[in-house]
């Protein structure tokens, strides 16, 4: 049997689409995970994801973003071919899970021997597209003992980490995220970790190519959106909110208060200087202080990114008001909060 082989039976189908959960926090860290072998028998990608955001948020207390992909080792695809669009160097961890026929039967050194070949073979090729300091796990998820394949792997490639862990039952998964927050700290505690990348500029073609993908610009008007930025000024208590995007040339309000919606000038946006960064930007007084960014009648203006699935930004959630008010009474959790419930509207079936 070769890695790519069927299983004898599938215990749970495969998700038709890739999905993020996230947990509040404001530096979030984002694990994009391949395949589902680690979650229990029928449960969904979605919930799955949602369970190591919130347990690895839970430890952390900076928030998390992870991302599911359906795949599987025996299905012939690629992880690149898997991930399909999506900028996977927008990731700190990437766990590769092998299930099924990638770790079943391998008694033999020659059969041990091919099961590394093949799995090198398929990290080899997404390797390069990760920013170099982000960290490949390989889960092997099967019952069986599976210490001569995982030892093998190992020694194979230094730079990855390799867990064997039962693919019947969720025990192994403490054990994922404790190795995960580890590799985590470790990334975070050196020069040119994934995080410090993130916060950097992303290439503006990446967001232009994915809003062209969400087609939201110059579409009607939604009626989820509009909920939203509604609940943002009733709970911000300002007079505007809008719900941005920002493609070549131009800003596109797709829901907004105060503000027409609609295609505003470059110039006159905030959002275009939020977008450049990973975090929250907040201004208590557009007129004074020492960042004078006076453009328009707004003189307080909170936002944050909105981005894509995969953590590219796309626009911005934000708050303003024609009064100045002091930027540390900003509730900044609760911004990000309404970003990923915007997020999470973009993707609804």
């Amino acid at each position: 049997m070769t890695m790519l082989e069927a299983p004898p039976r599938l215990t749970r189908p495969l998700s038709a689409r890739i999905v993020t959960a996230s947990a509040s926090g404001l530096d979030p860290d984002r694990v994009l995970v391949f395949g589902d072998g680690l979650f229990a028998a029928g449960e969904s990608l979605e919930h799955g994801a949602r369970s190591i955001a919130d347990a690895l948020a839970a430890s952390t207390a900076r928030g998390a973003d992870v991302t599911a992909v359906p795949w599987s080792s025996w299905s012939g695809q690629t992880l690149l071919s898997a991930a399909g669009t999506m900028h996977v160097g927008n990731y700190d961890v990437v766990v590769v899970t092998l299930a099924g026929s990638v770790v079943h039967s391998r008694t033999t050194a020659h059969a041990v021997a091919g099961a590394v070949d093949e799995a090198l073979t398929l990290i080899d090729e997404f390797r390069p597209h990760l920013v170099p300091t982000a960290q490949v796990v390989v889960a092997l998820a099967h019952s069986g003992d599976q210490t001569e394949l995982a030892t093998a792997l190992q020694q194979a490639r230094r730079d990855l980490v390799v867990l064997s862990v039962d693919g019947d039952t969720k025990a192994g998964m403490p054990r994922l995220l404790e190795v995960t927050r580890l590799l985590i700290e470790h990334q975070r505690s050196h020069a040119g970790s994934p995080q410090w990348l993130r916060s950097a500029p992303q290439p503006f073609q990446h967001r232009y190519d994915a809003i062209r993908g969400l087609g939201v610009v110059d579409a009607p008007i939604d009626a989820t959106l509009e909920r939203i930025v509604q609940r943002m000024t009733q709970l911000f208590r300002t007079q505007g909110a809008a719900i941005t995007f920002l493609p070549e040339g131009r800003q596109w309000a797709a829901a907004s208060r105060w503000v027409p919606r609609g295609t505003g000038p470059l110039q006159d946006s905030f959002c275009r200087s939020t977008v450049l960064s990973s975090g929250p930007m907040v201004i208590g007084d557009a007129w004074h202080g020492p960042r004078l960014t006076r453009r328009n009648a707004i003189r307080f203006y909170a936002g944050h990114p909105l981005e894509t699935l995969d953590g590219t930004r796309v626009g911005a959630v934000c708050v303003f008001d024609p009064a100045p008010r002091r930027e540390d009474s900003v509730e900044l959790h609760l911004l990000r909060d309404f970003a990923v419930q915007a997020r999470n509207s973009l993707y609804r079936q």
